[in-house]
């Protein structure tokens, strides 16, 4: 059964391994032999061309080759990213604890055995628009910028699930998408397929996020021109790693900001 997360199990990341400031990233869940962190924006679980940020996998073994006493412990010998999750993206990062376990898991992902549901923010459809559905349009990485886009003679397949969970009146719907594999940027680019792009997706054209004011329009102090949210609103909530062992679904709560923009809009409590 996988450790429980708690406020003080959780792995620092001293300057410069995951950018200009110290991390202490909370362990959200974790067996003998796998590791669940709870990844913010602004990282990459792994070294990908299209991106210029850190990647947890360089940091964990880094660390891991220095004897950080909080990574000895846990008995590793390598640790392995199960799957890529892009920068601007939070929520559940896995990471095998040794050769065995990262092949056997990468298998189980790569051959769709897993679930993982993402949750996001657009801005609302049309009144009388479906409340799910089901995206299928085969993906392929653009050859000038770092997207993808669908494409029916040359894309590689791909399928999301999208579900509307909440809408509010102050325009804005809240999103489940699930899928069993996903490839880099699926969800963010089959949103946009199905002209619901994420929040703060610039690059799949995403709405801006609105601002304090427009959330609060009566009142009246200063400062309330800023944006609401900065980033993507988009998180990967829930990963059920293993097919039929329920010990092995992990849930990551969405970060705080996050949180508190959704009940602002009237999307949640």
């Amino acid at each position: 059964m996988p450790d429980k997360p708690n406020k003080k199990n959780a792995i620092g990341f001293p300057p410069p391994l995951l950018g200009e400031k110290p991390l202490r990233l909370p362990v959200i869940a974790e067996t003998a032999a796998w590791l669940a962190l709870e990844k913010p924006p602004g990282v990459g679980t792994r070294a990908y061309p299209w991106d210029t940020e850190p990647d947890m996998d360089a940091a964990l073994n880094t660390q891991l080759r220095e004897g950080k006493p909080e990574l000895l412990r846990r008995e590793a010998s390598l640790f392995g990213s199960v799957y890529y999750l892009d920068p601007a993206i939070s929520g559940v990062a896995v990471f095998a604890k040794h050769r065995e376990a990262l092949a056997d898991l990468r298998n189980h992902f790569g051959s769709g055995d897993c679930r993982f549901r993402f949750q996001f923010i657009s801005a609302a459809q049309p009144a009388g628009s479906e409340a799910s559905f089901r995206a299928d349009a085969p993906l392929l990485q653009h050859n000038v910028k770092p997207k993808m886009i669908p494409s029916t003679a040359k894309g590689k397949k791909a399928f999301t699930e999208f579900k509307r969970i909440a809408e509010s009146p102050k325009g804005w719907a809240l999103w489940e998408a699930s899928v069993d594999f996903f490839r880099p940027h699926q969800i963010r680019a089959h949103a946009a397929a199905h002209e619901i792009p994420v929040m703060g997706d610039a690059l799949y054209g995403g709405a801006e996020a609105p601002t304090q004011r427009a959330l609060h329009p009566k009142k009246q102090r200063a400062g309330l021109n800023f944006p609401s949210f900065h980033g993507l609103a988009l998180h990967l909530a829930e990963v059920q790693l293993v097919p039929g062992d329920p010990d092995a679904t992990i849930l990551c709560e969405s970060p705080k900001h996050l949180r508190l923009l959704i009940r602002r809009m009237g999307l949640g409590e």
